[in-house]
């Protein structure tokens, strides 16, 4: 269970950087500086950790709730964003508040049920 472990405070680190992303960027008015920028890489790059878990879960009989919610949260975000964003815009540093707000209901969301996770596997596993 080491890797499901470290998938569970890996995604606890994403959701505290997911809520702090949000609160930043509601107090700067959706303006993007570059911590929302290192933020939205690192939860780009943590989308192949969610794949790879939903199947390490599935053999290991561990809620898929996580990486399930964690992937499907990226691909709709992905979505709206090629929906929002004008075919002429080279650079994207404006974010919808109600986009902000998401982001930071997502992060408590993803931090509380990992939380939960990690709680859950260290119990299983002494």
């Amino acid at each position: 269970m080491g890797s499901a472990k470290l998938y569970a405070l890996g995604a606890i680190a994403i959701g505290i950087l997911q809520t702090i992303d949000g609160i930043l960027l509601v107090l700067n008015k959706g303006s993007a500086g570059s911590f929302n920028l290192m933020v939205a890489l690192a939860e780009f790059l943590w989308v192949p950790f969610g794949l790879t878990m939903i199947f390490v879960f599935r053999r290991m009989n561990l809620s898929l709730l996580s990486p399930v919610s964690y992937v499907l949260y990226n691909v709709a975000g992905w979505i709206v964003a090629t929906l929002i964003v004008k075919p002429t815009d080279t650079v994207i540093n404006q974010v919808p508040l109600w986009a902000s707000y998401v982001g930071i209901i997502f992060g408590i969301y993803y931090l509380i049920i990992n939380d939960r996770l990690y709680r859950l596997i260290r119990k299983n596993n002494g």
